[in-house]
């Protein structure tokens, strides 16, 4: 082999040996991307399903999460509420029993106003042999315009509800009450809390009587005329009569 054929070989050799340390390069840089992005991808999903999904409807998931449908924020703001006002034998027992058994379902600040609640209510003596239960108003269901979004991790669920109460098996209560409760998302424990919301109790309203004569509690469900609803909430779009309990 001449001296030049065998210059040629060389530079061929070392050419070809750039180009693999170029594709090994490639590669390398390649697999960190694949690492960076498999590592910047959700480790889970959390998708919230509506309980009238029909075939066609599509689930939009973004950085793992799925909007919230109305009708689950209704749902669990509604089981909740309930169980809080569920006094089975003793509210001066069940209500503070309540307040911890849904603990991971409310918000530190609305565990603090439902605990100043209770101890208002101790100190006027409206708890000791009372027993409550609240539930929906018959032919007033859920509806869209219950649910007002705050946003894309809060909503104002307004729900008019039917609250009885009784005191040493006595009827003593029974009142219409709207109430505007607030619903966060609150992924802290999942575990415990595996719809990941939370009531944070009223926001900046208040609970309110509802008019009896608008509800007609006497009527036929089907013919009960539910009072109309605001398309925004304000403390201004709530019934007037401010003497709730």
């Amino acid at each position: 082999m001449s001296s030049t054929q065998h210059l040629d070989a060389l530079s061929s050799a070392r050419k070809h040996n750039r180009q693999l340390v170029q594709i090994i390069y490639a590669v390398v840089a390649l697999g960190v991307a694949g690492a960076w992005f498999s590592w910047r991808q959700p480790k889970s999903v959390d998708v919230h399903l509506a309980p009238d999904l029909r075939a066609g409807d599509t689930v939009r998931v973004s950085d793992g999460r799925s909007p919230v449908p109305p009708t689950n924020v209704y749902g669990f703001s509604y089981y909740i509420w309930q169980q809080i006002n569920r006094w089975q034998t003793d509210g001066s027992k069940d209500y503070g029993q309540q307040i911890y058994n849904m603990q991971f379902y409310l918000t530190p600040q609305c565990q603090s106003q439902l605990k100043a609640d209770m101890e208002a209510r101790h100190n006027k003596g409206e708890l000791r042999r009372r027993t409550r239960q609240i539930t929906e108003i018959p032919g007033f269901p859920y509806s869209e315009n219950r649910v007002i979004s705050d946003g894309p991790d809060a909503w104002t669920v307004l729900m008019d509800m039917q609250v009885m109460e009784t005191f040493g098996g006595q009827p003593i209560k029974d009142v219409f009450i709207r109430y505007p409760l607030r619903v966060v998302r609150f992924d802290v424990d999942r575990e415990r809390n595996p719809w990941k919301l939370a009531l944070d109790c009223f926001g900046a309203n208040r609970p309110a009587r509802l008019n009896l004569a608008d509800l007609k509690p006497g009527a036929v469900p089907t013919d009960i005329k539910a009072p109309r609803l605001p398309g925004t909430i304000a403390p201004t779009s709530l019934p007037s009569d401010k003497s709730v309990d």
